[in-house]
């Protein structure tokens, strides 16, 4: 699946967002969004792309998913479930996300309709389900949330790259919690596209879950 339509909030969110902040002002005008966010893949991909990105960096991410694909084909449940461990740990793949990724293979296996009902739920609820699989925390179902459902005011505080941004953008010391979440209230309701923003800030490269 690869869409390239932008979500229909961006336009209408970029200038909300400048008229509501000059710092976030200045990155919009000088950051281009070509590759703007967009729905790139399936659910099943979307998600197991995040579980392999789990606390690597991103191009150590894009090359193990690109030596999964090499060994299994398209990443789909069917040939997550008929690869062996071995082959997936052959691929850069550590034996706990070798494990998560089977696990969500057979989940989805068992409950076909998942996906589906995740995407009727609310923020707080889609996480809260996601956060039932094994080897999904919060961090991974935000990022699904972004990239797959493409839920317009989600706050990733647990991504070091957007800490970091926020931290040198917005000349913070004494980083907290209060004080993000403080910078981030007068984004509401399109926070998901000033994260996408701030991400541009210290790394250039477009992550796509």
């Amino acid at each position: 699946m690869k869409l390239k339509t932008k979500p229909d909030y961006w336009d209408k969110s970029k200038k909300y967002l400048a008229s509501k902040d000059r710092v976030l002002k200045s990155i919009i005008n000088n950051v281009s969004d070509e590759k703007f966010l967009q729905r790139t893949c399936s659910p099943f991909q979307t998600l197991s792309n995040a579980i392999i990105g789990q606390q690597i960096s991103i191009a150590a991410a894009e090359s193990i998913t690109r030596r999964v694909r090499s060994t299994c084909g398209l990443i789909n449940k069917k040939n997550i479930l008929t690869s062996s461990s071995a082959q997936l740990k052959k691929t850069g793949l550590s034996g706990q996300k070798v494990k998560y990724l089977k696990g969500l293979a057979n989940h989805l296996d068992e409950n076909s309709n998942f996906f589906s009902s995740i995407e009727k739920m609310s923020d707080d609820d889609a996480i809260k389900s996601l956060c039932k699989l094994y080897g999904v925390g919060i961090w991974t179902a935000e990022m699904y949330l972004i990239f797959q459902l493409l839920r317009p005011n989600i706050l990733p505080l647990g991504d070091v790259g957007l800490v970091n941004s926020m931290n040198t953008v917005y000349k913070i010391e004494n980083s907290s919690v209060e004080k993000l979440l403080k910078i981030s209230k007068k984004w509401e309701p399109f926070r998901t596209v000033a994260v996408w923003y701030i991400w541009r800030v210290i790394d250039d490269d477009i992550v796509e879950y």
